[in-house]
């Protein structure tokens, strides 16, 4: 603090976590203005020209222009002119991040495809507009997958201890139905809204239900056989917020030259 209490402009600076080429920036744009001089000239701030700059610093973080910052200054009823202004800066605050996640999502899918399939799976907005969708259905399926994978955990492993200490067995049948028949219902639910990409020729295909049904597989992946180049191998699954226009067993044209296209291509009225 310099002399009587006042501050010096770097001292102000200091005070308020700025720089000394702030406060003169603001001092030329009229939004501060010095208490009074030193002997030697130098601007002196008080602490009143102290609040006055953090609150300058605020409002400029929150993001308002120097404009409306000085607007807010001179009114006599700086709430009421306050309160306008920041709530039409939270909208735009909003939109923006709503426009930012949107790219994030867009970034996000494409970094994933590139990621675990190999390529780019979407090159139009559209495209990847469906893409994203895809993904969240993806999500919400798993939720529900993994919902109902408790519901059948807990009716064979309940129906067994309920067994075991009453003697009482004919509900365990009954539950290994229900696990037996809700296991299938999710294989071929699943089955129905995805295709897979063969990691050596790259042809998309869905695969046949008892083909389907054996294999190895892991969250994102299933060991088959691609019917375009007849080799096994770990292809990617590709899942679908609809379910596939594809018969089992066939590629999805575009993406293979071999016999499976063809037949495909008339069952779809050659097109």
């Amino acid at each position: 603090m310099a002399e009587n209490n006042l501050y010096q402009t770097g001292e102000l600076a200091d005070a308020c976590g700025t720089t000394v080429r702030t406060v003169q920036y603001y001092d030329g744009k009229g939004l501060l203005a010095p208490f009074g001089y030193s002997e030697g000239g130098r601007r002196l701030y008080s602490e009143a020209d102290a609040e006055r700059l953090r609150f300058i610093l605020m409002l400029k973080a929150a993001g308002l222009r120097l404009a409306q910052i000085k607007g807010v200054l001179e009114s006599p009823n700086r709430d009421a002119v306050l309160k306008p202004l920041l709530d039409e800066q939270a909208e735009s605050l909003e939109r923006e991040i709503d426009e930012s996640s949107k790219r994030l999502q867009v970034l996000n899918t494409a970094r994933a495809d590139l990621e675990h399939i190999g390529k780019l799976m979407a090159t139009t907005e559209p495209a990847m507009v469906e893409r994203m969708n895809d993904e969240k259905a993806r999500t919400r399926w798993w939720i529900v997958m993994i919902i109902i994978g408790v519901f059948m955990d807990a009716a064979w492993i309940g129906t067994l201890v309920l067994g075991i200490v009453t003697g009482v067995w004919w509900p365990f049948p009954v539950a290994l139905a229900f696990v037996a028949a809700a296991g299938a219902w999710m294989v071929a639910r699943n089955s129905s809204h995805s295709t897979y990409i063969c990691p050596v020729c790259g042809a998309e295909f869905r695969p046949k239900m008892g083909t389907y049904f054996v294999s190895n597989h892991t969250p994102r992946t299933r060991r088959l056989t691609c019917p375009c180049c007849h080799q096994k191998d770990w292809c990617v699954e590709r899942y679908h917020e609809l379910p596939v226009d594809l018969a089992p067993g066939q590629c999805v044209p575009g993406t293979c030259h071999g016999a499976c296209e063809v037949k495909a291509g008339d069952s779809h009225g050659g097109n």
